[in-house]
Protein backbone atom coordinates (compact mmCIF):
# COMPACT_ATOMS: atom_id res chain seq x y z
CA UNK A 1 0.00 0.00 0.00
CA UNK A 2 3.36 2.60 1.00
CA UNK A 3 4.80 1.50 -2.08
CA UNK A 4 1.12 2.83 -4.05
CA UNK A 5 1.19 5.61 -2.56
CA UNK A 6 5.06 6.94 -3.00
CA UNK A 7 4.94 6.30 -6.52
CA UNK A 8 5.98 9.77 -8.58
CA UNK A 9 4.04 9.83 -11.32
CA UNK A 10 5.84 11.04 -14.47
CA UNK A 11 9.24 10.40 -12.76
CA UNK A 12 10.10 14.07 -11.72
CA UNK A 13 12.11 14.41 -9.20
CA UNK A 14 12.86 17.90 -9.73
CA UNK A 15 9.27 18.97 -9.83
CA UNK A 16 8.75 16.76 -6.65
CA UNK A 17 11.82 18.76 -4.85
CA UNK A 18 10.65 22.26 -6.48
CA UNK A 19 6.87 21.59 -5.13
CA UNK A 20 8.13 21.13 -1.88
CA UNK A 21 10.17 23.82 -1.44
CA UNK A 22 7.26 25.78 -3.02
CA UNK A 23 5.15 24.53 -0.14
CA UNK A 24 7.05 25.08 2.17
CA UNK A 25 8.09 28.79 1.28
CA UNK A 26 3.62 29.82 0.80
CA UNK A 27 3.09 28.05 3.95
CA UNK A 28 6.05 28.69 6.22
CA UNK A 29 6.73 27.26 9.59
CA UNK A 30 7.21 29.19 12.64
CA UNK A 31 10.44 27.11 13.42
CA UNK A 32 12.30 25.14 10.51
CA UNK A 33 15.58 22.10 11.58
CA UNK A 34 17.54 21.21 8.67
CA UNK A 35 18.98 17.52 9.59
CA UNK A 36 20.69 15.63 6.87
CA UNK A 37 18.46 16.82 3.84
CA UNK A 38 15.10 16.93 5.96
CA UNK A 39 13.63 20.07 7.25
CA UNK A 40 11.83 19.74 10.97
CA UNK A 41 8.76 21.72 11.23
CA UNK A 42 7.45 23.14 14.21
CA UNK A 43 3.99 25.61 14.45
CA UNK A 44 2.39 23.80 17.60
CA UNK A 45 -0.70 26.30 17.73
CA UNK A 46 -1.35 25.27 13.94
CA UNK A 47 -3.41 21.69 13.31
CA UNK A 48 -1.67 21.64 10.22
CA UNK A 49 0.84 18.73 10.10
CA UNK A 50 3.00 20.18 7.03
CA UNK A 51 4.14 22.52 9.61
CA UNK A 52 4.41 20.28 12.03
CA UNK A 53 6.72 17.24 10.79
CA UNK A 54 9.71 15.94 10.01
CA UNK A 55 9.56 16.37 5.99
CA UNK A 56 11.99 15.04 3.56
CA UNK A 57 13.66 17.38 0.62
CA UNK A 58 16.92 16.03 -0.59
CA UNK A 59 17.46 13.06 2.44
CA UNK A 60 20.97 11.67 2.87
CA UNK A 61 21.47 8.07 2.38
CA UNK A 62 21.66 5.55 5.35
CA UNK A 63 21.01 8.70 7.67
CA UNK A 64 17.71 8.10 8.50
CA UNK A 65 17.96 6.52 12.17
CA UNK A 66 19.91 9.67 13.29
CA UNK A 67 17.65 12.14 11.51
CA UNK A 68 14.75 10.29 13.22
CA UNK A 69 16.47 10.24 16.75
CA UNK A 70 17.06 14.03 16.09
CA UNK A 71 13.55 14.76 15.58
CA UNK A 72 12.36 12.68 18.47
CA UNK A 73 14.35 14.67 20.22
CA UNK A 74 13.18 17.97 19.42
CA UNK A 75 10.32 16.65 19.54
CA UNK A 76 10.14 16.09 23.30
CA UNK A 77 12.02 19.30 23.93
CA UNK A 78 8.84 20.76 22.43
CA UNK A 79 6.46 18.50 24.21
CA UNK A 80 4.68 17.65 20.54
CA UNK A 81 4.22 13.97 18.81
CA UNK A 82 6.89 13.26 16.53
CA UNK A 83 5.34 13.38 12.78
CA UNK A 84 7.05 12.23 9.80
CA UNK A 85 5.86 13.46 6.49
CA UNK A 86 6.46 10.39 3.78
CA UNK A 87 6.49 11.22 0.57
CA UNK A 88 8.41 9.74 -2.24
CA UNK A 89 11.23 11.33 -1.16
CA UNK A 90 11.94 8.93 1.21
CA UNK A 91 12.80 5.57 0.74
CA UNK A 92 10.78 2.72 1.62
CA UNK A 93 13.42 0.98 3.95
CA UNK A 94 12.72 3.29 6.13
CA UNK A 95 9.09 3.52 5.74
CA UNK A 96 9.07 0.40 6.97
CA UNK A 97 11.56 1.26 10.16
CA UNK A 98 9.07 3.88 11.39
CA UNK A 99 5.99 0.65 11.26
CA UNK A 100 8.51 -1.08 13.65
CA UNK A 101 9.09 1.52 15.93
CA UNK A 102 5.45 2.03 16.80
CA UNK A 103 4.48 5.13 14.41
CA UNK A 104 1.04 4.79 13.40
CA UNK A 105 -0.17 6.21 10.04
CA UNK A 106 -2.87 8.79 10.09
CA UNK A 107 -3.95 11.45 7.12
CA UNK A 108 -2.87 10.44 3.09
CA UNK A 109 -3.07 13.62 1.20
CA UNK A 110 -3.03 13.69 -3.02
CA UNK A 111 -0.45 16.63 -4.53
CA UNK A 112 -2.46 17.45 -7.99
CA UNK A 113 -0.95 19.29 -11.23
CA UNK A 114 -2.51 21.78 -13.79
CA UNK A 115 -0.32 23.07 -16.66
CA UNK A 116 -1.26 26.82 -17.08
CA UNK A 117 -1.66 26.71 -20.91
CA UNK A 118 -4.94 27.64 -21.76
CA UNK A 119 -6.83 28.78 -18.12
CA UNK A 120 -10.17 30.12 -18.85
CA UNK A 121 -10.63 33.57 -18.21
CA UNK A 122 -11.63 34.75 -14.46
CA UNK A 123 -14.54 35.32 -13.07
CA UNK A 124 -15.41 39.12 -12.47
CA UNK A 125 -17.21 38.42 -9.15
CA UNK A 126 -14.47 36.40 -7.43
CA UNK A 127 -12.85 39.80 -5.70
CA UNK A 128 -8.77 39.31 -5.79
CA UNK A 129 -6.95 41.29 -3.50
CA UNK A 130 -2.73 41.50 -2.63
CA UNK A 131 -1.26 41.42 0.60
CA UNK A 132 -2.14 42.70 3.05
CA UNK A 133 -3.93 39.71 4.13
CA UNK A 134 -5.96 40.94 7.43
CA UNK A 135 -9.91 41.21 5.86
CA UNK A 136 -9.38 38.34 3.87
CA UNK A 137 -7.68 36.51 6.85
CA UNK A 138 -10.68 37.36 9.12
CA UNK A 139 -12.88 35.79 6.19
CA UNK A 140 -11.39 32.97 6.66
CA UNK A 141 -10.77 32.46 10.33
CA UNK A 142 -14.96 33.14 10.90
CA UNK A 143 -15.50 30.56 7.58
CA UNK A 144 -13.72 27.67 9.20
CA UNK A 145 -14.16 28.44 12.86
CA UNK A 146 -10.29 28.76 13.69
CA UNK A 147 -9.70 29.87 16.95
CA UNK A 148 -7.82 32.67 18.72
CA UNK A 149 -4.41 30.72 19.11
CA UNK A 150 -4.55 29.14 15.41
CA UNK A 151 -5.50 32.64 14.12
CA UNK A 152 -1.81 34.65 15.92
CA UNK A 153 0.43 31.83 14.50
CA UNK A 154 -1.37 31.82 10.67
CA UNK A 155 -1.72 35.37 10.77
CA UNK A 156 2.18 35.37 11.40
CA UNK A 157 2.71 32.67 8.81
CA UNK A 158 1.02 34.59 6.06
CA UNK A 159 3.32 37.72 6.66
CA UNK A 160 6.29 35.42 5.93
CA UNK A 161 4.85 34.09 2.89
CA UNK A 162 7.76 33.77 0.09
CA UNK A 163 6.54 34.88 -3.38
CA UNK A 164 3.70 37.10 -4.95
CA UNK A 165 0.30 36.32 -3.52
CA UNK A 166 -2.77 36.94 -3.85
CA UNK A 167 -6.17 36.24 -1.72
CA UNK A 168 -9.66 35.31 -3.45
CA UNK A 169 -13.17 36.25 -2.44
CA UNK A 170 -16.30 35.00 -3.78
CA UNK A 171 -19.43 36.51 -2.08
CA UNK A 172 -23.57 36.17 -2.93
CA UNK A 173 -25.92 38.21 -1.49
CA UNK A 174 -23.27 39.88 0.58
CA UNK A 175 -22.48 36.82 1.91
CA UNK A 176 -18.83 34.98 1.85
CA UNK A 177 -19.60 31.80 0.06
CA UNK A 178 -15.86 30.75 -1.07
CA UNK A 179 -12.39 31.85 0.07
CA UNK A 180 -8.69 30.92 -1.07
CA UNK A 181 -5.29 31.74 -1.91
CA UNK A 182 -2.42 31.57 -4.22
CA UNK A 183 1.44 31.84 -4.51
CA UNK A 184 3.60 32.39 -7.56
CA UNK A 185 7.09 31.42 -7.32
CA UNK A 186 9.97 31.22 -10.05
CA UNK A 187 6.82 29.88 -12.18
CA UNK A 188 4.96 27.65 -9.98
CA UNK A 189 2.08 28.40 -8.62
CA UNK A 190 0.52 26.66 -5.66
CA UNK A 191 -2.91 27.01 -4.44
CA UNK A 192 -3.68 27.14 -1.02
CA UNK A 193 -6.72 27.44 1.78
CA UNK A 194 -9.37 26.58 -0.49
CA UNK A 195 -12.44 26.71 1.76
CA UNK A 196 -16.37 27.00 1.14
CA UNK A 197 -19.07 27.40 3.15
CA UNK A 198 -21.14 24.49 4.20
CA UNK A 199 -24.44 25.90 3.34
CA UNK A 200 -22.89 26.86 -0.45
CA UNK A 201 -21.33 23.24 -1.47
CA UNK A 202 -21.87 21.82 -4.49
CA UNK A 203 -22.91 25.04 -6.46
CA UNK A 204 -20.08 26.19 -8.12
CA UNK A 205 -18.83 28.57 -5.95
CA UNK A 206 -15.55 27.02 -5.57
CA UNK A 207 -14.86 26.22 -8.90
CA UNK A 208 -14.93 29.82 -10.08
CA UNK A 209 -13.02 31.11 -7.34
CA UNK A 210 -10.12 28.52 -8.51
CA UNK A 211 -10.49 29.51 -12.08
CA UNK A 212 -9.95 32.87 -11.17
CA UNK A 213 -6.38 32.12 -9.48
CA UNK A 214 -5.56 29.99 -11.79
CA UNK A 215 -5.74 32.87 -14.44
CA UNK A 216 -4.08 35.46 -12.14
CA UNK A 217 -1.46 32.79 -11.51
CA UNK A 218 -0.74 32.83 -15.55
CA UNK A 219 -0.46 36.32 -15.80
CA UNK A 220 1.84 36.09 -12.97
CA UNK A 221 4.05 34.02 -15.33
CA UNK A 222 3.19 30.72 -13.90
CA UNK A 223 3.68 27.74 -16.56
CA UNK A 224 2.25 25.16 -13.90
CA UNK A 225 -0.65 24.80 -10.60
CA UNK A 226 -0.22 22.41 -8.07
CA UNK A 227 -2.48 21.86 -4.78
CA UNK A 228 -2.82 19.19 -2.08
CA UNK A 229 -5.95 17.62 -1.12
CA UNK A 230 -6.90 15.44 1.42
CA UNK A 231 -7.92 11.67 0.21
CA UNK A 232 -11.39 11.52 2.36
CA UNK A 233 -12.25 14.80 0.75
CA UNK A 234 -14.72 13.35 -2.01
CA UNK A 235 -16.24 16.81 -2.94
CA UNK A 236 -12.65 18.68 -3.80
CA UNK A 237 -11.27 15.53 -5.08
CA UNK A 238 -14.01 16.05 -7.67
CA UNK A 239 -13.93 19.63 -8.04
CA UNK A 240 -10.13 19.17 -9.26
CA UNK A 241 -10.42 16.84 -11.46
CA UNK A 242 -13.22 18.84 -13.27
CA UNK A 243 -10.37 21.96 -13.65
CA UNK A 244 -8.02 19.38 -15.08
CA UNK A 245 -6.10 18.57 -11.82
CA UNK A 246 -4.21 15.31 -12.44
CA UNK A 247 -2.38 13.71 -9.54
CA UNK A 248 1.49 13.84 -9.29
CA UNK A 249 2.37 12.46 -6.04
CA UNK A 250 0.86 11.35 -2.54
CA UNK A 251 2.04 11.88 0.89
CA UNK A 252 1.14 10.60 4.41
CA UNK A 253 1.95 10.94 8.25
CA UNK A 254 3.45 8.39 10.70
CA UNK A 255 2.85 9.66 14.27
CA UNK A 256 4.39 8.68 17.36
CA UNK A 257 3.66 10.69 20.66
CA UNK A 258 6.54 9.94 23.25
CA UNK A 259 5.40 13.17 25.57
CA UNK A 260 3.20 11.32 28.15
Amino acid sequence: MIEKLLELHGGDAALLLAIERHSAGAWPAPEVVSINGWECRFAPASKSRRVNSLTPLEPLSGRFAQTLAVAKRLCRERGVPCTVRVTPAMDVQDVAALQQDGFVQKDTTFVKILPLGGVPQADPEVQLNPPPHGAWFADYAALTQMGDAEQQVIDSMLSQVDGDMIFARLKVAGEVVSLGRAVVRNGLMGLFQIATAPSARRQGYAHRLVQSLLQWGRQQGAMRAYLQVVDENIGARSLYRSLGFKTFYGYTYFVKDETQ
